[in-house]
C-alpha cells in the first residue's frame, strides 16, 4: 500500500507542479543538484530530497514555498503515515533509496546511478 501511495504522490506532483523559478534550470533535465554535498531536486516534480530524503523544508529554500506548499498537499492527501520520504522516484526514473544510500537508474533495476549517488550521499 505504501508503494502505491508513494507513486501517486509523485504522479500527483508531475500532474501540478511546475518548474521554479528559484532552481537553477539544466537545459539537459529537471533535476538538479543545487548544493554540494547532499541535495537533489526535481524542477518538473516539484520536490527536493537531501541523504535523509524527500524535505518539504529544502523544496522551499530551493524552490519556493508555492512548491513546498503543493508537496505538503499532497503528502496530506496520501496521509503522512504513508508517506515513505526515504524512497523516491524523479523525473526520468531516477530513483533514490536513502536506507541504502543509494540512486538507481530507475525503480526497477540494480544498475546504481553514480552521478546522483555521489552527489546526494558522497559516495
Amino acid at each position: 500500500m505504501k508503494s502505491f501511495n508513494k507513486t501517486f504522490l509523485i504522479g500527483a506532483a508531475l500532474l501540478c507542479m511546475g518548474p521554479s523559478a528559484f532552481a537553477q534550470p539544466n537545459p539537459n533535465s529537471a533535476i538538479t543538484y543545487p548544493k554540494p554535498g547532499g541535495v537533489i531536486c526535481d524542477q518538473k516534480s516539484g520536490f527536493c530530497a537531501d541523504e535523509q530524503g524527500v524535505s518539504v523544508a529544502i523544496t522551499e529554500m530551493e524552490l519556493g514555498k508555492k512548491a513546498s506548499k503543493k508537496l505538503m498537499d499532497q503528502i496530506r492527501t496520501v496521509g503522512i503515515e504513508n508517506f515513505d520520504a526515504t524512497s523516491f522516484t524523479m523525473t526520468g526514473g531516477l530513483h533514490c533509496e536513502t536506507k541504502q544510500k543509494k540512486c538507481f537508474t530507475n525503480k526497477y533495476d540494480n544498475r546504481v546511478d553514480p552521478k546522483a549517488t555521489k552527489a546526494l550521499f558522497g559516495k
